[in-house]
């Protein structure tokens, strides 16, 4: 949908180069509902679950947003082997209405926000570090280890994603996202694939610079429900931070002074959307919010910078 079309481009700040070169992508014309066998899980891949789940767990207990650690609490899934998608996905629909969607690996934009629009969220079974990983990829080079992989595995969907959507007011945010993003694809103004491309890219730096890498400021009130009281000024809601350990401690040194790795910026939503990103790095910045409610109130009153018309 956004591949070649290029003309806003200079619009944008912090342009990178295309850096999920390679990673398969699914579109609605391909078979890409792919239900969880979940008797054939290995205990290889439950191993590999268990240690990226532990290593993470403490650190997350006490950096977490207070949102994340409330659904985190509430699902079932497993410190020490593969979650199941049917005994989560239920539970997800009775709280928000959102169900699990079995898929094959990563969705293009249209179909994303096709089933993020009716409260659909895209799981997929296999796991970094894995054989299945690794024969996937086996024709490309793809970066795969315990800290990252540019491919979402099921540790980031159930692990980092879907405990949020407990929540309702987020559930309610993500979903309109979705709906918003399925709106500039199908084109109704008539802006033409240059504007429809360059408006999909402000989502995504939205999507991305908040509720994929987002931070909120810390005060304190989380603290009741953590085994360890945070020590930092943030708070984390990033899916994409708090499925990555090296992620999540970036932000922690950083926050601690340890490392200047990373800066923390005000939230400046005008900002966000035109700021883009690199998915094959530890990020070189994340902006602050002050609150979830603020996050949503910002959303919802600057739709019109996701309908650029040139």
């Amino acid at each position: 949908m956004i591949s070649g079309y290029e003309k806003y481009d200079y619009l944008f700040s912090n342009l990178k180069p295309h850096t999920i070169e390679g990673i398969l992508i699914f579109g609605r014309d391909d078979d890409y509902i792919k239900s969880q066998k979940y008797d054939e899980v290995t205990n290889f891949e439950n191993k590999i679950w268990a240690d990226l789940y532990t290593n993470l767990e403490l650190l997350l207990d006490q950096y977490a947003s207070r949102e994340y650690l409330l659904g985190i609490k509430a699902l079932p899934i497993p410190r020490d082997r593969f979650p199941e998608f049917d005994a989560i996905s239920p539970i997800v629909e009775n709280s928000t209405g959102w169900t699990l969607l079995p898929v094959a690996g990563f969705l293009n934009e249209e179909l994303f926000f096709e089933v993020n629009a009716k409260r659909q969220f895209p799981v997929t079974d296999i796991i970094r570090k894995s054989p299945r990983f690794d024969e996937k990829y086996a024709d490309r080079d793809i970066r795969n280890d315990e800290g990252y992989t540019p491919e979402p595995d099921i540790f980031h969907d159930i692990q980092a994603h879907v405990p949020f959507l407990m929540n309702r007011e987020y559930a309610d945010f993500l979903s309109d996202i979705g709906a918003l993003g399925h709106d500039i694809i199908t084109d109704q103004q008539g802006l033409g694939p240059e504007l429809v491309a360059h408006n999909l890219k402000r989502l995504q730096n939205f999507a991305w610079w908040t509720y994929e890498f987002g931070v909120l400021k810390n005060n304190g009130g989380t603290d009741n429900i953590r085994r360890s009281n945070n020590d930092i000024d943030y708070e984390i809601y990033g899916a994409g931070i708090i499925s990555s350990y090296d992620e999540t401690l970036n932000v922690v040194h950083c926050a601690q002074g340890s490392s200047n790795r990373s800066q923390f910026l005000l939230f400046d939503i005008e900002e966000i959307v035109m700021t883009r990103y690199d998915y094959s790095e530890i990020q070189d910045r994340y902006y602050v919010i002050d609150s979830m409610g603020d996050l949503y109130a910002a959303y919802y009153e600057n739709k019109d910078l996701f309908f650029f018309e040139g």
